[in-house]
């Protein structure tokens, strides 16, 4: 009996980190799907103007409804460290590309200006490269989850990261706390270092438990310096 409980709190535990492991998969399939349309709808939208010198108003309307959703989205594949427009005389940090841009393709219709056209041209293409980049990077982290999808080691650290988020989490569902701020703990390194030490010792613990039993392990450690 004294075996079956940490036997059947380290099943809990990988359980939980399997849960988990499945929700962020579909959510990042959601977030691909979200990505992958959005990117759609955009070249649609821009391949009118260049090539028909049209403004699909409606397209336009789309675009802009989830324009801040998908910029956050995009995270730091859609922001530049440091940005310099010649043209217009200012510069700035941080710059949020698609957010910006977006508002300038009304200028773009019939434009006559050769400068300003490269101008256009080059944040279309920054602003195509950004989706593909960060596609790039959602296809990375489904892989990931998927290869250790099934690993109980992996599953293990998960769970525990979860019991550890919990509160966070729990603050998150009832409207508390925005999804962002959700989002900035986990990836935050002392919840990092903090998951690893308490995963590596709860697991040590647990096999302990499981194989000899605290009493015989301190007795084998005591006998070892002795």
């Amino acid at each position: 009996m004294d075996k079956l409980i940490p036997i059947c709190i380290l099943v809990v535990i990988i359980i939980i980190g399997f849960i988990s492991k499945m929700v962020d998969l579909s959510t990042i399939v959601k977030r691909i799907e979200f990505t992958s349309n959005y990117r759609e709808k955009f070249v649609k939208f821009i391949n009118k103007i260049v090539s028909e010198n049209t403004f699909d108003q409606g397209l336009y309307n789309e675009l802009t409804s989830d324009v801040k959703a998908m910029q956050y989205e995009l995270g730091e594949d859609g922001v530049f460290a440091y940005m310099k427009d010649q043209l217009k005389g200012v510069a700035g940090r941080n710059y949020q590309l698609l957010i910006n841009f977006l508002p300038e393709t009304r200028e773009m219709v019939n434009i006559n200006n050769s400068i300003l056209a490269q101008r256009y041209n080059k944040s279309i293409h920054d602003c195509d490269d950004m989706f593909i980049r960060h596609l790039g990077t959602l296809e990375s982290q489904r892989n990931n989850i998927r290869k250790g999808l099934f690993n109980p080691f992996s599953s293990f650290a998960e769970g525990t990261k979860t019991i550890i988020l919990m509160p966070i989490i729990l603050l998150s569902w009832f409207g508390f706390i925005s999804n962002e701020k959700t989002d900035q703990a986990k990836e935050n390194a002392i919840v990092k270092l903090l998951n690893v030490f308490v995963s590596i010792l709860g697991f040590a613990a647990t096999i302990i438990t499981i194989v000899v039993g605290w009493n015989d392990f301190w007795d084998i450690v005591f006998k070892f310096f002795k």
